[in-house]
């Protein structure tokens, strides 16, 4: 029966083709939607751990986690150093990493922080940032790279580097009085970290000294920066800071105390509560477009019955000869439903292999783009009950068809 099965198709090759493509791409469109949803919810989730809240100016607690986390989008207002030394004082803290944001070098964001954010700050779960070469800087004048950074420049341990003031390359002028040494290469950890600058918090208050409203007052190189004092050098303000909890029961406690600050309008965000926003509001347009999906899968559905039941009106003299060489009426109802198995199958197998190549396309873009490598399997549990719907759905279509088939007797197909 296989045999003949293939055959049969080979013998209407453009028509099946078709009805076979249309329905890969149905799958396609609606596997491709929550594949890359599902695996850029992951890669985001990932992207930071051990972060229980992030202090910033109040605003949208989205487009806070957004510019502090993935580096999208520009800061709307700083927080003065006063208030994070205050806050720094809790006792229910872990520990407190500020970081300030504004600078950039080549199109890659600039982050001044302190020492201590290599030692807490982590990704993909529980795992800690590591070196793939030196080590987190000890003075002001050093500077540690991400991975993505390195490749693309072709910077290792020791080269010397300036930063440009602003975070546009376009517009951006250069802090060429003063640089810094790279002193350390993170490993590839697959998040925006890959794709940032990293130099101290005092290095870049010092960076800053001659500058007043985004304009260059007076060269660095004018002064003598031994006999600056440990104050000159410490910022006035940061942009944000990321905050670890000694117990996570106190998370809501400190946000909501953190709110009622008498001396500053500050906010301390959840970063997962911030990321569901996101999650909820790309959601909404996910759903429209899976609808649309199962709307053409019904459609492919369609074409693929009339297919069948088209092609029984045009191989009358072929379904004769297999019943006049013996061939029951079950046998070659069993022929056509075994057709659409076949077509499903195909278009099943077909749209397994191109949405993983699809994915594997976003992920690089993803990474290139965001900074995230999302992660995904072949094929998913879900993904699994989906193709067994469309599979079944197409078995019972079929059986229109096959009851004609079934019906007609071999005096009627004679005439």
């Amino acid at each position: 029966m296989f045999k003949l099965l293939i055959k049969s198709v080979r013998s209407r090759l453009l028509p099946v083709s078709l009805v076979i493509i249309t329905l890969m791409a149905s799958m396609v469109l609606l596997l491709s939607i929550e594949r890359i949803q599902k695996a850029t919810e992951i890669g985001f989730n990932q992207s930071i751990s051990g972060v229980d809240a992030i202090i910033g100016p109040r605003s949208s607690s989205l487009e806070l986690v957004l510019y502090t986390v993935f580096h999208l989008g520009r800061p709307t207002n700083n927080i003065t150093m006063k208030t994070i030394d205050d806050i720094r004082q809790r006792k229910d803290i872990e520990y407190l990493v500020p970081i300030a944001l504004g600078d950039s070098h080549r199109g890659f964001r600039v982050i001044a922080t302190e020492k201590d954010y290599f030692k807490y700050i982590k990704y993909s779960s529980d795992k800690s940032l590591s070196f793939s070469d030196g080590q987190a800087f000890n003075e002001i004048s050093g500077a540690v790279i991400g991975a993505d950074v390195a490749k693309k420049l072709d910077y290792q341990v020791g080269t010397k580097i300036h930063i440009s003031h602003g975070s546009s390359q376009a517009v951006a002028k250069k802090h060429d009085d003063f640089s810094f040494e790279v002193t350390g290469v993170l490993e590839k950890t697959g998040t925006p970290i890959d794709q940032a600058v990293f130099v101290d918090l005092k290095g870049y208050e010092l960076i800053h000294l001659g500058w007043q409203s985004g304009t260059k007052v007076f060269n660095l190189k004018q002064l003598d920066l031994s006999t600056l004092s440990q104050e000159e050098l410490t910022p006035k303000t940061v942009t944000a800071a990321f905050v670890g909890l000694k117990s996570k029961l106190t998370l809501f406690r400190f946000a909501a105390s953190v709110k009622k600050y008498p001396n500053e309008a500050i906010s301390a965000v959840i970063p997962g509560i911030a990321l569901s926003e996101l999650w909820s509001m790309v959601g909404i347009v996910d759903q429209g477009f899976e609808l649309l999906s199962w709307i053409i899968i019904v459609i492919s559905l369609i074409a693929m019955v009339s297919l069948i039941i088209s092609s029984i009106d045009n191989r009358k003299r072929e379904m004769t000869i297999y019943r006049a060489n013996g061939a029951t009426p079950m046998y070659l109802s069993t022929l056509v439903v075994l057709e659409a198995v076949f077509i499903g199958l195909t278009a099943i197998i077909g749209a397994i292999v191109f949405v993983t190549l699809v994915t594997y396309l976003a992920t690089q873009q993803l990474n290139l783009i965001l900074g995230i490598t999302p992660e995904f399997d072949w094929v998913s549990w879900n993904e699994a009950k989906v193709f067994a719907i469309i599979l079944l759905a197409g078995i019972l279509s079929s059986l229109v068809p096959a009851i004609i088939v079934f019906k007609k007797n071999l005096h009627h197909t004679l005439s």
